[in-house]
């Protein structure tokens, strides 16, 4: 809509009016405002931003530039300024010595809440279809911080349908999924304020027939409705013939233009919707008091307006529809001497992506060479400006330019190389595995083992990903390539071979991982030491090497002192702390831990925090704090999921199976969950899913999947980190089944352990010292002697951790033993634990071991009082048979089975089936 003509939209903007007033008292929003061009979406926001200053709420602007020339963080350079704060932490990031992405974004929130003060903060990003991904990235950083801030920010975008590039359309979804983003939609304006919006511009009460016109063709859209009236103002009429669409009626109102005045116009529009008199004076070879004579008539017509020293058109389709006009050839060589004018006329830094822009859209002339190395500078500045996704953009179109540069062929693999290091940076981890593919195939096809090497390892930390099979392949392919001719290069792969072997299959060479640390150590590499110690850490993680692999966190953390990254400190603290809870030592594992929180914190990394949390939920899981755990746990998975982290949700799964089965809470969307997950997981991962279902009583179904995997247990390979954790799984689901052969196994698999805690990993929940099953399994055994030993071990292990649940457990099996196997004085033991254990439940909310305390009580006060005949069908109703069935198997009527299970439950006392198969298996158990 025209400068000061704003017509309808009341709905819109009293709803925005109250965003304001709401982010003025501390409910901060993202409004997406959405509609196709020329919609109305800028004149609605320039009315809100009026209206909030007249309020006292400060204002900034940013506005996306169309086409390739913009640089990246465009708009929030331009918001910055306005507010009159640094960009510096955009534009270079190393002069402010930021580490990360995340820490410049971090920053820029800091700074806009900080800007926002008492009176409140309105953003306005226009032209959001248009916008660098970087820049939406930050403002996804900024819109997960305001629902509870001053800070309401509105982008202003065209509907997907209509919006000119996927890439942004796409990088605007997730936005949609923050808690305080809401989406509001233009319309077409209705016919009342079609009339009323034509009699401000025509300046008189337009014709009934000109408004049914109008409105047929323009379907109320501000922008089309104008374009009709001002071509009324020129022409006296609207020609019936005329075409519907908006960039038709577009050309048709610059027809009213002098042929010299749209002819330059074309020209500026090479420049992009803004430009300055002087450019366009370099551009077409006039001096600039010329240009500005023939612009005159383009600004007293609205075609383009005036903004400072610069020139705008006044809508982006006129731009659209001028360049359009030029022929080809024509185009180009006017690109060809945009670059030089972009070259020549700016002052202080040249704006590089603009350059680069134009110079490929003139290379098919014959300077393909300067525009590839400038298209190379431009991706290199991106990079060093953490916009990665920008980055990639440049090398695509580097890779574009090469099929017109002499030997351009050979620049390719190091321009797919440097393509996917930037896609894997931004998340996109598929498409920079189809470069690395691309890259590799090209060096497969020369003989370049280097170039497959490094394609090899440009992926890092891909485990249980779908391209990690491919990655090992590529691994061992390079490795034969190089033929020891690269040092550095064989020692990442050979690492990278280890790290991306599968934990399920046979191990084939041993020791490769300390090949390559030797390798890389000779070497001196930094990023080829750590790769390697990466490597030796996942190939020593059976639990027999936790030594060393405690060795090597402090060799990690000696090479970040060496090199000063950060993060090679954070992996050598994790994997210290990994150690320490394994091997139960509470003191320093809280020092480890002390440490990493130190490093996490000048990290300011999504992914790290989300270790720390998670560490500290397992630690009060650990504790009992149950209600303390859970708060951290779904803390952690907010940050996980938010920073991408693939594995954060099944992380989170964990975590509720543990609390579940300790507190009784969730249970039912636990098994659903798992059932998901085991069905296309591992097959051995069935046993998660049978200790979940006897958690919740469905002891038929648990013990029909155990049955399925006992034969297969030995299939599991010790050297995977889940060995030990499926270990105890196994112990209780023996005991709980009565599974005396599988429990000779698994006690021998489990007894060189002993003294170590069920804790692959300190991010995931512990299942407490290993030698608590060690002790129920010894017991069912009815080795009494080593399960007394094994049991007093574990509960010396709970408190020395400091773990009041796994104390409760050991207590209880403690008492369970003592009465299967009473020596002299141990009734009175036997209590003491059990009452211990139940004090503890108590305290820290155990129902299910509340629940087995009290079987345990009333297997050992009932015993007795059940006839022979009583006691048979009480073993077959705790076998889930039922009366008809009992009847069948006892050669008796099943109204006497009937009668039978009816006495029972009146001797026990017992309201269900259920309760009598718990209370003699318990005590079958108790002896």
């Amino acid at each position: 809509m025209e400068d000061g003509v704003f017509v309808g939209r009341a709905r819109e903007l009293a709803d925005l009016e109250r965003r304001v007033a709401a982010a003025r008292e501390g409910g901060g929003a993202l409004v997406l405002v959405e509609g196709e061009a020329g919609a109305g979406k800028t004149a609605l926001a320039h009315s809100v931003v009026r209206r909030a200053r007249r309020a006292g709420v400060r204002a900034a602007w940013g506005s996306c530039r169309e086409g390739e020339g913009a640089p990246a963080y465009q708009p929030w350079v331009q918001i910055l300024r306005g507010l009159g704060q640094s960009s510096t932490m955009l534009l270079d990031p190393a002069v402010t010595e930021t580490g990360s992405r995340f820490h410049v974004f971090e920053d820029v929130v800091a700074m806009l809440h900080g800007a926002a003060g008492d009176a409140g903060l309105l953003l306005i990003l226009d032209d959001l279809h248009w916008a660098d991904v970087p820049s939406i990235r930050l403002l996804e950083a900024v819109a997960s911080t305001v629902a509870d801030s001053k800070l309401l920010v509105i982008g202003l975008c065209r509907t997907r349908d209509t919006s000119p590039h996927t890439e942004p359309a796409e990088a605007l979804r997730p936005l949609t999924r923050e808690r305080a983003t809401t989406r509001l939609s233009l319309g077409g304006l209705a016919p009342a304020e079609v009339a009323e919006l034509a009699a401000r511009v025509l300046g008189r009460r337009p014709e009934p027939a000109l408004l049914s016109t109008v409105n047929e063709r323009a379907e109320g859209n501000p922008l089309f409705v104008l374009e009709l009236l001002r071509l009324v103002e020129t022409v006296g009429s609207l020609d019936p013939g005329l075409p519907g669409g908006v960039r038709h009626v577009v050309g048709r109102r610059l027809d009213g233009l002098p042929a010299t005045t749209r002819r330059l116009l074309r020209h500026a529009a090479v420049l992009g919707r803004e430009f300055t008199g002087e450019a366009v004076g370099a551009l077409v070879g006039e001096e600039i008091e010329e240009v500005l004579d023939l612009l005159d008539p383009a600004l007293a017509a609205n075609v383009i307006r005036a903004d400072g020293h610069s020139l705008r058109f006044t809508h982006v389709l006129t731009q659209e529809v001028l360049y359009a006009e030029l022929p080809t050839v024509a185009r180009r060589r006017l690109h060809a001497r945009a670059a030089d004018v972009v070259g020549s006329t700016s002052t202080g830094e040249i704006p590089v992506d603009a350059l680069a822009y134009h110079l490929r859209q003139s290379a098919p002339l014959g300077n393909a060479e300067e525009a590839l190395r400038v298209t190379r500078a431009a991706a290199t500045r991106a990079r060093a400006q953490l916009a990665y996704e920008h980055a990639a953009f440049q090398y695509r179109a580097a890779l574009d330019l090469l099929a017109l540069v002499p030997y351009g062929a050979a620049q390719r693999p190091e321009l797919l190389l440097e393509l996917a290091r930037c896609e894997f940076r931004s998340g996109a981890v598929e498409e920079a595995w189809r470069s690395c593919q691309a890259a590799a195939d090209l060096g497969r096809a020369t003989g370049e083992g280097a170039v497959v090497a490094d394609a090899a390892t440009v992926l890092r930390g891909i485990s249980n990903s779908p391209v990690t099979a491919a990655i090992h392949v590529l691994c061992r392919e390079a490795l034969t390539m190089l033929g020891g001719s690269d040092e550095v290069r064989e020692a990442k792969a050979l690492a990278q071979l280890v790290i991306t072997a599968d934990p399920f299959a046979e191990r084939g060479e041993s020791d490769l991982s300390l090949r390559a640390l030797r390798m890389a150590e000779a070497t001196g590499d930094p990023d080829a030491r750590f790769l390697a110690m990466q490597a030796r850490y996942t190939e020593l993680g059976n639990g027999r090497h936790v030594l060393e692999r405690l060795s090597i966190g402090e060799r990690a953390i000696r090479l970040a002192g060496e090199t000063g990254y950060y993060e090679y400190a954070a992996w050598g603290h994790i994997w210290r702390l990994d150690a320490f809870w394994e091997l139960g030592r509470r003191i320093q594992l809280d020092a480890e831990l002390k440490a990493f929180g130190a490093v996490v914190a000048q990290l300011r990394e999504p992914l790290w925090r989300w270790r720390l949390i998670a560490i500290q939920a397992a630690t009060a899981l650990l504790e009992g704090r149950f209600e303390q755990a859970r708060l951290l746990a779904d803390e952690a998975l907010a940050i996980g999921l938010h920073g991408g982290h693939e594995g954060a949700e099944f992380v989170h799964l964990v975590f509720r199976s543990h609390l579940g089965l300790q507190d009784g809470t969730g249970l039912d969307q636990v098994e659903a969950a798992v059932r998901g997950f085991v069905e296309t997981g591992p097959y051995l991962a069935r046993s998660w899913h049978a200790l979940v279902l006897a958690g919740m009583g469905r002891r038929d179904d648990a013990k029909a999947l155990w049955e399925a995997i006992t034969p297969h247990l030995a299939a599991f390979p010790r050297d995977a980190p889940e060995w030990i954790v499926s270990g105890a799984g196994n112990a209780q689901l023996c005991v709980a089944f009565d599974d005396r052969v599988t429990a000779a196994a698994v006690y021998e698999a489990l007894l060189p352990y002993a003294d170590r805690q069920v804790a692959p990993e300190s991010h995931t929940p512990s299942s407490g010292p290993v030698s608590l099953y060690l002790g129920m399994l010894a017991t069912l055994l009815r080795r009494w002697e080593a399960a007394e030993a094994h049991l007093h071990a574990a509960l010396a292990s709970c408190q020395a951790m400091g773990s009041a649940p796994y104390e409760a457990y050991t207590r209880l099996e403690l008492a369970r033993m003592l009465r299967l196997h009473p020596p002299s004085g141990a009734g009175a033991a036997a209590d003491e634990h059990l009452d211990g254990a139940v004090r503890i439940a108590r305290r820290v909310g155990m129902p299910s071991l509340l629940a087995d305390a009290e079987t345990l009580h009333e297997a050992r006060g009932r015993a007795g009082v059940l006839t022979p005949r009583e006691e048979q069908v009480a073993e077959l109703v705790a076998e889930g048979l039922s009366n008809r069935q009992i009847a069948h198997r006892l050669r008796m009527a099943e109204r006497t089975a009937e009668n039978h299970v009816t006495h029972i439950l009146t001797k026990l006392g017992f309201d269900s089936r259920a309760r009598v198969a718990a209370w003699y298996t318990a005590r079958r158990h108790t002896g």
